[in-house]
């Protein structure tokens, strides 16, 4: 039995020292042992349908709240109305506010007739022209301001009427339009409206006359200057012979 053993000894120190000889040799080592991991089956989940589409609800819109401010209330103005300096009439209009304006109120008059607006603008409106959207009489009463002194009107002085100018009016005749030598007869004239009256280049009155006892016919002018040129008016007093006196028998 130890015969038996001794050779297998010797036989795995044999096998030893071949693998101590071939490291060192650099004749590599031997080859290492891979252990393959064997993969686990994994069992699919059940397939589970894909759920319908499910429509967006339909979005509401939230109102808009108005902040309430103390003291104030909103309105709109419901037609055209004036913005005065004061509540009442006998204040002087600032400006104008159209049908559509919004606004707000921040106090009014003791009769709760006249509203005063937050500017801008600044003034106070007639509350029945406003729309309000609260109780005007939650409000503050505020002092109206002065009372405007009013301007004193002047009666206007009477326009006197403007004097008729008379028409103008020019006449110039003779009493005789023709004389016997030796006689004369009267030049008479009545003008009007006129700057001045000349005959024979001396100034005349504007009703007046003249004697003239021409030798012969002769033309006589009367000179009238007008308030812009002038007028000639002419007459001529012919002049007939003497009648022969007969000698007494």
């Amino acid at each position: 039995m130890r015969q038996s053993r001794i050779p297998f000894l010797g036989l795995f120190a044999l096998a030893a020292v071949s693998l101590l000889g071939c490291n060192a040799l650099g004749l590599g080592s031997p080859p290492s042992l891979q252990i393959r991991a064997t993969a686990t089956a994994t069992e699919r989940p059940p397939f589970t349908p894909r759920p319908t589409d499910t429509p967006w609800p339909t979005l509401t819109p939230v109102p808009t709240v108005v902040p309430v401010t103390p003291g104030v209330v909103s309105g709109v103005i419901t037609s055209t109305v004036n913005v005065r300096l004061g509540p009442g009439t006998n204040y002087p209009a600032m400006t104008k506010l159209t049908k559509g304006t919004k606004i707000n109120v921040r106090g009014r008059d003791v009769e709760n007739q006249w509203l005063v607006l937050i500017p801008p603008p600044n003034g106070w409106v007639n509350r029945d022209y406003i729309s309000l959207n609260g109780d005007a009489s939650t409000l503050p009463v505020m002092d109206a301001p002065p009372t405007p002194i009013p301007t004193p009107t002047f009666a206007p002085s009477p326009t006197p009427q403007p004097t008729a100018t008379p028409p103008m009016y020019v006449d110039f005749r003779a009493d005789a339009p023709w004389v016997i030598a030796g006689q004369c007869t009267t030049l008479r004239w009545d003008v009007e409206a006129v700057r001045g009256v000349y005959f024979n280049r001396q100034g005349q009155p504007g009703h007046g006359s003249q004697d003239v006892c021409p030798a012969q016919t002769q033309t006589f002018v009367l000179h009238v200057v007008l308030n812009s040129g002038y007028l000639d008016r002419a007459i001529t007093v012919a002049v007939l012979p003497a009648l022969p006196t007969q000698a007494k028998p």
